[in-house]
C-alpha cells in the first residue's frame, strides 16, 4: 500500500499524477507503465487516479495535450519578443532545443507517443498536434513575407512543414546521445543556414 501524502486540492492532485504519469510513461513506456506505477509514484491508491481519468490512454492523451499547448505558449512568448519574423522563428527553434533538455521525460513521451500511431485516438492526438505547430510557423514565415524579410517566391505551406522537421531532428539526435555532435550550436548554425536560405 502507498504512503499517502498530505492532501491537496483536486487540480493540485491532477497536476501531480500527471507529472508522475509522465515519469512512468518515460521510465518503460505506454503499454508497460500501469497505472498501479502511477499510482504509487504519486502516492495516492489507483482508484484515486481513475477518479481523476478514466484510463491509462486518457492520462497519456492529456499528457501530450499539455505538452503540445507549453511548446505553443513558450513560441508565442518567443514571437512577442522579437518584431522580425526570421530572429522569431530562430528564437522558437532554439527554445525548442532548450525545452526538451531541460524536460527529457517529455521528449521521451512524445516519441513514445509515435509508435502508438496504430491506436487512432493517440494517432489524432498527434495529428492534431502537429497541425498546431506547422500552422504557427506558417503564420510566422507569413509574417516574413509580408515583412519583406522571406523571399515571396517560397511555398510557404511546405517550409513550415520543414521546421516543424527540424524539430523532430532536433529530438532525434537528442534521444539517441549525439549531444557533443549535435550541440546546441550546431543546432544554431542549422537554424541559420536554412533561415539565410529563405532571405530576400
Amino acid at each position: 500500500m502507498p504512503q499517502r501524502r498530505k492532501r491537496l486540492p483536486r487540480d493540485e492532485r491532477r497536476k501531480q499524477i500527471l507529472k508522475c504519469a509522465v515519469s512512468a510513461f518515460a521510465a518503460s513506456n505506454y503499454q508497460a507503465a500501469k497505472t498501479s506505477d502511477i499510482a504509487a509514484a504519486a502516492g495516492v491508491s489507483e482508484a484515486l487516479v481513475f477518479r481523476f481519468f478514466p484510463t491509462k490512454k486518457a492520462i497519456f492523451l492529456e499528457i501530450l495535450e499539455h505538452i503540445s499547448q507549453r511548446i505553443l505558449v513558450f513560441w508565442q512568448e518567443e514571437l512577442d519578443k522579437q518584431d522580425d519574423a526570421l530572429s522569431a522563428l530562430k528564437s522558437m527553434g532554439m527554445a525548442y532545443y532548450d525545452r526538451m533538455k531541460s524536460h527529457p521525460d517529455e521528449l521521451r513521451v512524445q516519441f513514445q507517443a509515435i509508435s502508438e500511431v496504430g491506436d487512432p485516438d493517440i494517432a489524432a492526438r498527434l495529428r492534431g498536434d502537429h497541425r498546431y505547430y506547422i500552422r504557427f510557423i506558417q503564420k510566422v514565415l507569413e509574417k516574413g513575407v509580408r515583412q519583406g524579410t522571406v523571399r515571396p517566391d517560397l511555398d510557404v505551406p511546405a517550409l513550415a512543414f520543414l521546421f516543424n522537421g527540424v524539430g523532430i531532428l532536433m529530438n532525434t539526435m537528442r534521444l539517441l546521445a549525439f549531444d557533443r555532435e549535435f550541440s546546441r550550436s550546431r543546432a544554431a548554425k542549422l537554424m541559420d543556414q536554412l533561415l539565410h536560405s529563405l532571405k530576400v
